[in-house]
């Protein structure tokens, strides 16, 4: 049995990000370690032939759990909403299977191995987005001195997928970001996952159904799980990182700098498709005009 394989996923408008996500794992040494693998969204056929050259299997992800075909409406890349929680029916005969999103790619491959170590410990691992640099932890509005409305991820996707009363249960607690994490091949907890997942895509909305999933099997139903720090998944929407030019890599922005594992740029449309730059803070002192994207990293 093979010890652990990255999977992705990607249609042909983040075909470049994902190869960049590839390209960030065979920069590093401990690839050798590692196999990769693709949910092709309808990759064209030239897109198809560059994951063969590299030699990187791929397949057509399926919906694992039954959803109400209103719901679907042609949408396919949705399938990935699900299929991320079924790796080892898709690629069988790993240890360890680790989601990622392609919008994300590896930084530090020291932090990001704490995903397999928590696989390994735990049976589970994931990283909640919560950190001392995520400075705002929800929006609030209000209505003179009085909160009439709390908007929360947690509440929004649990109340329209299973209560409004376990919505409110959980609307404060952190949600746990479904854009990368790691489960054992053995571990239990992953059916107690895939059943949440099948209720919350049948009443609520595919997208979100997994965060609602993950929420309700580690809050409410106790599997096991290794929660990680922030820095194993960055959300520079959330926060920008550091950099340190002394260790060619971006740090988490206040002491100890640890380095970031993934850079995950969700919700960042102009850096995921063009190279953006932004003013970066150096640990050494000064700023640099850097883009967050791999294929742009000072080497």
């Amino acid at each position: 049995m093979k010890k652990n394989l990255i999977v992705s996923s990607a249609d042909n408008k983040y075909f470049d990000l994902l190869l960049d996500l590839i390209n960030s794992v065979k920069a590093n040494s401990e690839y050798e370690s590692y196999d990769i693998a693709v949910l092709s969204v309808g990759l064209s056929k030239e897109n198809q032939q560059t994951l063969t050259k590299l030699n990187i299997p791929f397949t057509d992800p399926i919906w694992n759990v039954q959803v109400p075909q209103y719901k679907i409406l042609g949408r396919d890349h949705l399938k990935t909403q699900v299929a991320r929680f079924f790796l080892d029916d898709y690629f069988p005969g790993y240890q360890n299977y680790i989601w990622m999103d392609s919008d994300m790619w590896i930084n530090d491959f020291k932090a990001f191995e704490l995903y397999v170590k928590g696989s390994e410990k735990s049976g589970f691992s994931i990283t909640p987005q919560v950190d001392r640099a995520y400075y705002q932890l929800m929006n609030i509005k209000w209505f003179g001195i009085f909160p009439i409305k709390i908007n929360s991820i947690n509440y929004k996707n649990i109340s329209r997928s299973i209560s409004r009363s376990t919505g409110r249960k959980f609307a404060a607690y952190a949600t746990l970001n479904a854009g990368c994490f790691a489960y054992n091949y053995q571990f239990d907890g992953m059916k107690i996952i895939r059943s949440n997942l099948k209720q919350a895509s049948q009443k609520g909305r595919i997208f979100g159904s997994d965060q609602v999933a993950l929420c309700l099997s580690v809050f409410r139903d106790k599997i096991s799980a290794e929660l990680l720090p922030a820095y194993c998944n960055w959300l520079c929407d959330s926060h920008m990182p550091h950099y340190s030019i002394k260790l060619k890599k971006f740090v988490e922005p206040y002491l100890p700098h640890n380095p970031i594992a993934c850079i995950h740029l969700a919700g960042m449309n102009e850096d995921r498709f063009h190279n953006k730059q932004h003013s970066i803070k150096l640990i050494e002192g000064g700023n640099m005009e850097m883009s967050l994207k791999f294929n742009s990293r000072l080497d």
